[in-house]
Formats: C-alpha cells, structure tokens, sequence
C-alpha cells in the first residue's frame, strides 16, 4: 500500500454541541476522548488488570465482583465489540440529555434492538456476561490538562444491578434506567467526541474496527502540520495491538481494520508510509451544524423552544449565521493555536443560553473568542 492515500478520519467537537435534525444521517453519538484513543480488551483475557497507553492519555481497568445473592463472584474484563457498543450507547444518551441518568428501555430485549444486535439466546447470554463485566470494573482514565495531568478513578456504571437479568430479560429485573458514576460523567461531558452513528452500524461486529474508527475520528482534525505526522509501526502496536508477538500479524490485523473505518468514514486522509502511517489534516466525521442542547433545569423551557425554531428552514439559516466564515477565518490571527472549530462550539453553546442571538454575530463571535482565550493555553 506504499503511496497509497486512505480516506478516512474525523473531528473532535464540542461536546455541547448537537447536530440538527435532517442536516445528516441520523444523531451523532459520543464517546469520552480516552475512550476513543486507547480501546477495552478486544478478545477474553484471564488477567484481572489491563492497562493501555498513548502519548500523555492512559487506560487501567481492574476486573470486578458481583454479589450473587450467597456470594461474590468474580468476573473477567470486559472484552470485544458489545461493551464498546454499551459505553457508545450510554454516553450518547447521557450527552444529549446532560444528565448521568440514562433510558436503557422496558427489557433487555428492547435495549439489545436498540443497539441493533440480534436479541437471541446465545447473544443474550453473551451480552448479560459483557454486561455484567463491564458494570463491575472499575475504570481509571488519566489524560494531559492544561493544569497538569488529570486522572479519574471511577466506575463508569453506577448501578449494575440493572444487567441482572436472566435471558428472558425479566422486565422486573430490568429498571429502566441506570445512572454512570459523577466523575465518569463529568469527565465525560468535558471531552465527549461525535462519532457517526451509520459508520458506528457499519463496524459494529468489529471491535479492532471500532477502535480505529473512534481513533481517527479524535485525532485526524487535530493534525495541525500540512505535512501530516508520521506515526511508527512501534508506537501504532503499542496503542492498538499489545497482544500481538508478531509485528507481521499486527500490521495485517490493523491495515485490514483501516480499510474497514476508512470505508465507513470517506473525508479523511491517511498515507501509508515506509515504517508506519501517516495522518493528514482531515475534516470532520460529523458535520458541525449545531444548536444548543439543554444546559440547566431552569433554561429548559427556553432551550426547547430554540430547539424547535432551529429545526425550521429559517431556523437553520439563523444557526449558521451566528458565526460567519470569515469571522471564523480569522481565528488564527487573534487565537494562535487554538482550534477555531472547537471555539465555534463553545460559542454556539454559549449562545444558546441566551435570551436572543446578537445582531453583530461577527464582531459578537470574535469579541468573545479574545475574552474566552485571554490567559489560556489551547
């Protein structure tokens, strides 16, 4: 594949953000940012620790326990495609409602439909043992800051009593509703990542697929150099393919799901080059047309209704003036290093929790672009 040129990729957009009904293909989903970067285990693994690292962004899962009803029982990691759908699922959920608090259906049944996976037998009994896996670890995800190196040390689900189900999917045992931690929350709104939900069904029974795709959907528009950044064989095994000895293996295991993300996923760049691949600036997975998702209880009532006026063809229109391209243009030149597509979202979120837009939305953008990076690192 030397010379090779690979389209395929995505952006990293405010998590406050959401795209308008109809401008695209469905809803986008989300994924934390560490998430994206460093996968779970992708095959069954008897070890209770797992650990995953790339560049300043790390990954540590520890094996739970479930209380049985006479004693604990241990259980594995979480592995393959079914908790990586989950942990899709739920911060989807928890991002477009703002809340930790998550609608996981009537049943199990109806939850499985809803990830799109065959609801029988043996995947039931399938996905209730990943479940059950997943709700018991415990999960630390550590990443750069501009204070410094943060590192949240949570469970990512907060009431795993909800996977207790047999494979009818008893709707007794099945509550509704299950709540992620506050830290895995919190975390979570600060650094979600859109991801498409038609490449997400298209990948859905790969998860070495998955992880390339949420990877290159995070990292490709934040390549800055014209020139693309070239990334070794070395550092791509480390990230992607620990648990392969073989570097022969590894490199037709990963170009194979390269291929796969990158028909799933068109608008991005990747060369392959001698010892590794390279990465190109790329546009974004998600196209950024964007209003407000609720930002408090109290402004409901007035986000809603923008919600609505936004979904109409003026409505639309005034959503996308609020930052003209040539506002947007000059972003370099008052905020040198800072993503002018990050900063838009920031500003339309922060609009969206005022009582009407501003009628210069030019000189109101760019005025509140110096006042947002005055003193910040990017």
């Amino acid at each position: 594949m030397n010379g090779d040129v690979i389209v395929s990729g995505g952006v990293t957009i405010d998590e406050q953000a959401a795209v308008l009904a109809g401008e695209i293909a469905g809803d986008p989903q989300f994924l934390h940012a560490v998430l994206c970067q460093l996968g779970l285990p992708r095959n069954p693994t008897p070890s209770r620790t797992f650990e995953r690292t790339s560049g300043r962004a790390s990954l540590r899962l520890l094996a739970g326990s479930v209380y049985d009803g006479l004693k604990w029982v241990d259980q594995p990691l979480p592995s393959g495609t079914r908790p990586r759908l989950v942990l899709i699922d739920l911060c989807s959920e928890a991002v477009r409602t703002r809340s930790p608090d998550v609608d996981i259906g009537n049943s199990v049944r109806e939850f499985l439909r809803r990830l799109g996976i065959d609801a029988g037998g043996e995947n039931m009994r399938h996905f209730r043992k990943q479940m059950l896996a997943l709700s018991a670890c415990h999960m630390t995800l550590a990443m750069p800051t501009p204070k410094g190196a943060a590192q949240i040390d949570a469970k990512p689900i907060d009431a795993f009593q909800a996977w207790h189900t047999d494979e009818s999917g008893q709707q007794a045992l099945w509550p509704g509703r299950i709540r992620l931690t506050e830290k895995f929350f919190g975390s979570l709104v600060e650094h979600a990542v859109p991801l498409d939900c038609e490449a997400i069904a298209r990948l859905q029974n790969s998860a070495l697929a998955l992880d390339v795709y949420s990877w290159l959907v995070h990292r490709l528009p934040r390549v800055r150099e014209n020139n693309g950044i070239a990334l070794s064989w070395d550092a791509l095994q480390g990230q992607f393919g620990q648990e392969y000895k073989d570097r022969k293996n590894f490199k037709r295991e990963f170009m194979g799901a390269v291929r796969k993300a990158a028909d799933a996923y068109k608008d991005a760049r990747i060369e392959a080059v001698s010892g590794g691949l390279k990465l190109l600036p790329s546009p974004p997975s998600v196209k950024r047309m964007m209003v407000a998702l609720r930002v408090s209880k109290p402004a409901e009532h007035q986000d809603t209704k923008m919600i609505a006026a936004a979904a109409s063809p003026t409505g639309r229109a005034l959503v996308k003036e609020l930052v003209p391209g040539a506002a947007l243009e000059m972003v370099p030149r008052i905020a040198p290093g800072w993503d002018k597509y990050y900063l838009e979202a920031q500003y339309r979120a922060w609009v969206a929790t005022l009582s009407e837009p501003p009628r210069h939305p030019d000189r109101a953008f760019l005025g509140w672009v110096k006042k947002f990076t005055k003193g910040r690192q990017p």
